[in-house]
């Protein structure tokens, strides 16, 4: 049976539980009454191209009808006429357990993001995972970020990652949680496989009505490493993958040529493993990478703050159908999918001197559609068309940072939109922010609760 003990405990440290356990129940509830969204510019990302002037029909959780002039008996109807309909942003990498530590890192030598996160993350109880992916989640939902894979790498016990997943599923949030070794783990040294067995066994409990999936957050070792380390990548390789769950891997940073080098000579290479970063990543590497089917979440906002180089969308796009989008965490500052779609085609624009060598819309399908594609659930969410699950985001043009839609809305949105302009989030049929609030969460009691954690955790490990 799921354990309850961890939730007794966050009610014990005050964090934000009433808020959390009226999204668990609104994710298991999704009522019987149709939601119709009426006279959006739709933004389908889907082969028939964008709808202007239409209507999108909800029956619980999926989107029953894309067209102009519908009706439904019974129905809330919102007139959403010169708004921007679309799909929510799928973001398939983030730390989010680490989230009360943004603003912490790069202020001085002694703040660099990886020593000062693994002695933050050393300091960290499970109700501080619990509120830090709470956090986070909350704040991806309001900024439109319907998907966030929760990366968790900071489990030191089976509480701390009980307590992510707690979490997770609170805010109402789609997500995958990599279960993944914490900073000071031995490269050697294995993570607890019987805990990750017994949570695929009972995930039916755990997924929160199929909103959460597993995997695993598998450590390629570095240069220099020990056989006994490439033993053990190897042998949890093969446990993972004998239970059927997902990878995902880091290859970054001076580690990541040889990284990369090792998954490819030792064949570790499949298609349900999703690579972060790849930076310095040959071309021959790429084209390996595709030829296995494996995929690439890109960071450009973090992938520039700590220092790995410039992010160059060319560099990827030619070699690998699936590359998707990520947050990456506190390094980055605020969830904001807009952020690193600007920053990604900026840099792409700049570095190769051309305006149009990678076009706004591009950019956008890769947050969405091809993001949501490149891990699998492309058949689920990423585009609005009747059959999918209703993860959507509604954008209101009318303030002072953006403008009139055209025909192609694209450029707007990736160069002008911000957060605040998203005034309807919806997971899975559910409203989960309308206008500037959300709607299953207490926001404030979440962010107070994110502030006493990171005091907590910063006395402990001074």
């Amino acid at each position: 049976m799921r354990p309850s003990l961890t939730r007794r405990r966050f009610a014990a440290a005050s964090l934000a539980t009433l808020p959390a356990a009226r999204s668990l129940t609104l994710a298991q509830d999704h009522g019987t009454r149709p939601l119709l969204l009426k006279g959006a510019h739709v933004l389908t990302m889907a082969p028939g191209g964008d709808r202007p002037r239409t209507d999108v029909l909800i029956r619980g959780q999926r989107i029953a009808e894309v067209d102009r002039g519908l009706s439904a008996e019974g129905a809330e109807v919102m007139d959403c006429s010169g708004r921007i309909l679309m799909p929510g942003f799928v973001g398939t990498h983030n730390h989010l357990w680490l989230s009360q530590m943004r603003g912490l890192f790069g202020r001085s030598e002694d703040t660099r993001y990886f020593p000062l996160s693994a002695r933050l993350g050393a300091a960290y109880r499970p109700e501080d995972m619990y509120a830090g992916t709470l956090f986070g989640a909350a704040g991806a939902i309001e900024a439109g970020i319907t998907t966030s894979f929760a990366y968790c790498d900071n489990i030191r016990s089976r509480e701390s990652a009980e307590a992510a997943l707690e979490a997770l599923a609170a805010s109402g949030i789609r997500s995958r949680f990599y279960y993944a070794g914490h900073d000071d783990l031995p490269s050697g040294e294995f993570l607890e496989l019987d805990h990750i067995a017994m949570l695929h066994e009972s995930w039916g409990q755990w997924s929160n009505g199929g909103l959460l999936g597993l995997g695993f957050g598998w450590r390629v070792p570095p240069a220099g490493s020990s056989e006994s380390a490439f033993e053990r990548a190897a042998r949890e390789l093969a446990f993972v993958r004998d239970l059927g769950l997902p990878l995902s891997s880091h290859i970054s940073g001076e580690n990541g040529p040889a990284q990369m080098a090792a998954l490819i000579e030792r064949g570790w290479l499949g298609e349900d493993m999703l690579l972060v970063h790849a930076t310095g990543a040959a071309p021959e590497q790429l084209r390996a990478v595709r030829e296995r089917g494996a995929s690439v979440v890109l960071t450009p906002i973090t992938e520039h703050r700590v220092g790995f180089g410039l992010t160059l969308f060319s560099q990827y796009a030619p070699a690998l159908p699936r590359i998707s989008l990520g947050l990456d965490g506190a390094l980055g500052g605020a969830p904001d999918m807009f952020a690193v779609m600007k920053m990604l085609h900026n840099v792409q624009a700049g570095a190769s001197g051309e305006e149009l060598s990678v076009l706004p819309r591009r950019i956008l399908e890769h947050a969405t559609i091809r993001g949501a594609e490149a891990v699998g659930l492309g058949d689920e969410i990423g585009s609005v068309e009747p059959g999918k699950r209703a993860d959507l985001i509604l954008i209101d043009p009318d303030a002072l940072n953006m403008g009139a839609p055209e025909e192609d809305p694209s450029a707007l949105l990736v160069y002008s939109a911000q957060p605040q302009n998203v005034v309807l989030v919806l997971v899975d049929g559910r409203i989960v922010k309308r206008g500037q609030r959300l709607t299953a969460l207490d926001g404030p009691a979440i962010t107070r609760a994110a502030a006493r954690s990171i005091r907590g955790v910063r006395q402990r490990a001074d």
